[in-house]
């Protein structure tokens, strides 16, 4: 299944994010992230969601997204043409035989350690979601305590200031 990034425009009202989730669970399209944030302008938020699907199932998220009332536009935003980030953090157990391997992979990906106690770590991350998938893989063999993963947001690349006011 392919992942497709979409970006959607709606009015800041309250419920929302609520009615554009209902809308694809109604419809059974899945939805692997989803995040929503406020734009420029206090009266419109972008709500970003990855979903999987074959190009029917997007079409058809699209299509059924656009009818609901709050939505000003939806657009794609395609991984190589747009700028996608996402945040995780994760919390690590370590004894003193593993704690130098797991420093030397948060330098290599240029991760944070934010907390600190004599038996384990929070590490965070900011970057691409591939880059949060293969830190997550070499990370696997050490023991992971708790995670959590802000989900992706994005928008286009290029110098276009203010992009969400082009589809409102």
């Amino acid at each position: 299944m392919t992942k497709y990034v979409l970006s959607i425009v709606v009015d800041n009202n309250p419920n929302v994010m609520a009615r554009v989730s209902s809308m694809f669970a109604r419809r059974r399209f899945n939805m692997t992230s989803v995040t929503a944030a406020p734009t420029g302008d206090p009266n419109v938020s972008v709500i970003t969601i990855v979903t999987e699907g074959d190009a029917h199932v997007l079409d058809q998220a699209i299509k059924q997204t656009s009818k609901l009332q709050e939505v000003r536009s939806i657009s794609l935003l395609p991984r190589n043409e747009s700028l996608l980030c996402e945040t995780v953090m994760i919390r690590l157990a370590f004894d003193e035989k593993n704690i130098s391997l797991i420093k030397d992979i948060v330098e290599v990906y240029r991760a944070k350690i934010i907390d600190l106690t004599s038996s384990s770590m929070v590490v965070q991350l900011t970057g691409k979601p591939s880059k949060i998938d293969g830190f997550l893989e070499v990370m696997s063999p050490y023991r992971v305590l708790e995670m959590c993963r802000s989900g992706v947001i994005g928008m286009p690349r290029g110098s276009q200031s203010d992009w969400w006011k082009n589809k409102a």
